[in-house]
């Protein structure tokens, strides 16, 4: 595994847009300058790479996530909780990156489905910085 820094991260996610309140999470984490683009590893959190231009989020915890977004597009992915797993697909409206050696910024906007039914309109955004 290549070379990595220490850096800290200000995770914010919120649910149907204007109308839901951002949640914010501070973590530490390690950040990754890969061939293609970028992996940051937050140890019993998630896992996020910014590689050719889709995002994929790997998120640990009592609900898990495993999805990819690709800007202007559908993706599938799962969701996992304690009852168990649950296909998903997310459509990816909004995907900006600003990244460096030193971390960055990522934010991307969202809508997820289950089954054709609609589960809610989300945005992440994140803040890399180098410790």
């Amino acid at each position: 595994m290549p070379d990595y820094k220490r850096v800290s991260v200000l995770f914010r996610s919120r649910q149907d847009g204007d109308a839901g309140a951002w949640t914010e999470e501070r973590l530490a984490g390690q950040w990754f300058k890969m061939a293609t683009g970028w992996v940051l590893r937050c140890p019993d959190a998630m896992t996020v790479s910014v590689l050719k231009g889709d995002v994929r989020v790997v998120r640990q915890g009592e609900v898990g996530v495993e999805q990819t977004f690709r800007l202007g597009a559908s993706t599938p992915g799962a969701v996992r909780l304690p009852q168990g797993s649950m296909a998903v697909e997310a459509f990816t409206h909004e995907l900006s990156a600003a990244l460096t050696d030193a971390g960055g910024t990522l934010f991307w906007r969202y809508e997820m489905r289950s089954d054709d039914q609609e589960m809610g309109r989300f945005e992440i955004g994140l803040d890399i910085r180098e410790e």
